[in-house]
């Protein structure tokens, strides 16, 4: 799979703020509740489902491609709006449901398999923030 990178602009002051919240989270290395509390956020995804996530998204994408499928034909064969699927192929939109996700699959002859594995030791969370 082809990775993409895109330019992210930012204005000085954007800029200014992301780089001092850096190096405070690097001075006080909060805890996943204390970013929670701060934020007004309910919740937040680890950073590995988050990319997970994005892999299932991307691969999506591709099989639609593959199929020839346009964003149209494929909201009119699951009933999702055309833009909530371009968000979800984007990586705009970070929690989708699993019945989101199952109507994607089917619709394009398709079915999701999970495991479960044993878990690594656990190790301090660095969440990705969702609202």
């Amino acid at each position: 799979m082809k990775q993409e990178t895109r330019k992210i602009f930012r204005t000085p002051e954007e800029r200014a703020k992301l780089k001092a919240d850096r190096e405070r989270y690097q001075r006080e290395k909060p805890t996943p509740d204390e970013l929670l509390a701060e934020s007004g956020h309910e919740r937040f995804i680890r950073h590995a489902d988050y990319l997970m996530l994005l892999g299932l998204m991307a691969a999506f994408k591709k099989e639609r491609e593959r199929q020839k499928l346009t964003m149209a034909q494929l909201s009119e064969m699951t009933g999702i709006d055309q833009a909530a699927l371009s968000r979800l192929e984007n990586g705009k939109s970070a929690n989708p449901t699993l019945e989101t996700m199952n109507r994607i699959a089917t619709a394009l002859g398709k079915f999701i398999t999970f495991s479960l594995v044993d878990a690594a030791k656990p190790r301090r969370a660095k969440p990705v923030l969702t609202a």
